[in-house]
């Protein structure tokens, strides 16, 4: 004879329910856990300090979301000195990489403990940018040495840290984007007149895209896949220019779809620049001022929206907000990166190394 319960099965699915739940719970946390890298150095900003030419005094400034300056955390963790000529820092996943130039060497530190992991080094000099193109592979550009090492790109795989091959690449090789549509990388050549368009699948020179007589700078891609790039006619010997060109390429044809001329009269073209979160307003900048500019527009802004003589332009992707690195290549007093909220009011300044060149948002 069987005796029916009816509380057995309320009381049943009552802890079905509560069982599940638990587990659910325990394994978001799980999962929100393992994104959440430990370190000193984990979150806030990391500011690229170049250091002067031959001196040997680049650096990495810390500035935690409480604002507190943490300066030299390369020397600090390490107990060495970085090197000479910091140009950039690139995060791929838990490791930073740091293209130490003039040193002709790649250093890869924990980007939560900046630890060292690795340094790269090989038949390579003058290491400038890096861009993940995904499949754990990045491609870095490179100068040369100007003798017996040529400008080439780097294809790194990122799990091993070792250098799968190499791709030719033209004079002063500098910044690069990937884009993932096309799976296309540009490279602008800043000692020419052109943009290299590498194929990442097989890893070659596709093409190049001519801008003369200006020389190609940095790059952006907006929210609408469109590559935009600054270009000067540069006088080499002291690096300045009154006019340039804005460009905005169509990637999947590599045609130049728009040219906005920039005349800074008095002034000096200065070659940076930067999006917003939204990815639908440029910020370039001349000698004494930072300009914003829509995406639509087709002339140059006429008010600059910050007046200094930015060295390097970063915003924070969060929020907006503009971070200007002011450089003072005689002494460290004087190099700074200022804060200002996305309508250029002034909000914070912080004492950084010699040369503030970039801000690296940290999760």
């Amino acid at each position: 004879m069987s005796i029916r319960n009816s509380n057995l099965r309320p009381r049943f699915w009552t802890l079905f329910l509560y069982v599940l739940i638990s587990t659910s719970l325990f394994s978001s946390c799980n999962k929100n856990d393992e994104n959440i890298l430990e370190g000193e150095y984990a979150q806030g900003h990391l500011v690229v300090n170049e250091g002067v030419f031959l001196q040997n005094n680049s650096s990495v400034t810390h500035i935690s979301k409480n604002n507190a300056i943490t300066q030299e955390v390369f020397q600090t963790v390490t107990g060495s000195i970085l090197g000479d000529n910091l140009q950039s820092i690139s995060i791929l996943g838990d490791e930073a990489y740091l293209m130490v130039s003039n040193s002709n060497k790649i250093e890869v530190v924990n980007r939560g403990t900046f630890e060292k992991t690795t340094t790269i080094t090989g038949d390579f000099a003058n290491p400038r940018y890096m861009a993940s193109i995904g499949n754990d592979k990045a491609y870095v550009s490179t100068w040369g040495n100007f003798d017996d090492i040529s400008p080439k790109i780097l294809v790194l795989d990122t799990k091993t840290e070792q250098i799968i091959t190499t791709i030719e690449a033209r004079g002063g090789a500098e910044n690069i984007i990937f884009d993932n549509k096309t799976n296309k990388a540009f490279v602008a050549n800043s000692f020419g007149t052109t943009v290299s368009v590498y194929n990442t699948s097989n890893n070659t020179l596709q093409t190049t895209i001519d801008f003369a007589p200006n020389n190609p700078n940095q790059m952006v891609i907006d929210k609408n896949g469109k590559l935009w790039i600054t270009a000067r006619e540069t006088e080499f010997t002291t690096y300045t220019s009154p006019t340039g060109n804005l460009y905005k390429i169509n990637t999947a044809t590599n045609a130049i779809e728009t040219t906005i001329p920039l005349n800074a009269g008095s002034e000096n073209v200065g070659g940076k620049l930067a999006l917003n979160p939204a990815k639908d307003v440029l910020y370039y900048n001349f000698s004494s001022g930072i300009y914003e500019l829509p995406i639509t527009a087709t002339a140059q802004a006429t008010t600059p929206i910050i007046l200094n003589n930015a060295y390097g332009i970063s915003i924070n992707p969060k929020n907006g907000d503009i971070w200007v690195g002011i450089a003072n290549f005689q002494t460290l007093e004087g190099n700074e990166v200022l804060q200002y909220d996305r309508n250029g009011n002034i909000q914070n300044t912080f004492a950084t190394g010699v040369a503030p060149n970039q801000v690296i948002f940290l999760p």
